[in-house]
């Protein structure tokens, strides 16, 4: 579809529509604070089928399945004439390999008609804006099936995951329940030898804000699906500003 843009009294750089799935609470307070000023965010909530955490079989089964209304919910977002859309939603968009994640961008930016931009995509426009470190270690919310399956993504991108850690959360309102420091502790499992950089997968993780203090505590950059989503979507829009406080890349790159 064609969508209209506008602009308007408290947006008057750009608005960002901002879909999330109905249990994230940790998305939408996250953007707001890195939004800078002259832009608005919007927010659209989808609803997702539960995954079963204490079932590895039917969880497994609900990763490779998993279909929410994300259609309605944009829907429902792009008649305020926003001129992009962050994804909130990790897990969808690490199916499969890297031209799987870009055929689905696509088709969601073609629904749209407006820069549509996906938690995978971003993260790998992140770590090519660092220098595209090769050797990562990756933190998550989720259970070994999803683990894996985030793995085998990277490795189709080239990338070698030296370690990964999943955090095991029992649901996903459990998700935004995670201290800072079980996040800090998750990082340092992670802090193995040979990891040139971090990454964090899993919107409703509460990780933006500690960015600075993971990577002053191991020396190595971090790129947290929530940062480089909405990074991308400001830079996609021609959005230069540093983003203080969140990080090398939202406020170098």
């Amino acid at each position: 579809m064609s969508q209209t843009t506008s602009l308007d009294a408290l947006a008057t750089r750009a608005k960002i529509a901002v879909i999330v799935p109905a249990t994230n609470t940790i998305v939408q307070p996250e953007m707001e604070a890195m939004r800078p000023s002259g832009v608005t965010n919007h927010v659209s909530r989808m609803l997702l089928p539960v995954r079963p955490y204490d079932d590895m079989q039917a969880y497994r089964q609900a990763l490779e399945t998993e279909k929410g209304n994300l259609e309605e919910a944009l829907s429902l977002v792009l008649p305020c004439e926003p001129h992009a859309v962050a994804h909130g939603h990790s897990i969808h968009s690490f199916r499969g390999d890297r031209a799987r994640a870009l055929a689905e961008q696509d088709r969601l930016e073609a629904l749209a008609g407006i820069p549509f931009i996906t938690p995978s995509m971003a993260v790998l426009e992140g770590l090519k804006a660092i220098g595209d470190p090769k050797r990562i270690a990756v933190l998550t919310p989720y259970w070994p099936p999803a683990d894996a399956l985030i793995q085998e993504f990277f490795v189709s991108c080239g990338y070698d995951v030296v370690a990964n850690h999943g955090l095991k959360a029992k649901g996903p309102i459990s998700v935004a329940q995670f201290t800072p420091e079980q996040i800090m502790e998750g990082f340092k499992t992670l802090n193995v030898q040979g990891v040139e950089a971090f990454v964090h997968v899993g919107t409703n993780l509460p990780v933006s804000a500690l960015t600075p203090q993971i990577e002053a505590e191991f020396g190595k950059p971090l790129i947290g699906v929530n940062v480089a989503t909405y990074w991308l979507v400001l830079r996609r829009l021609g959005i230069q500003d540093p983003l203080p406080g969140f990080g090398v890349l939202a406020e170098k790159h």
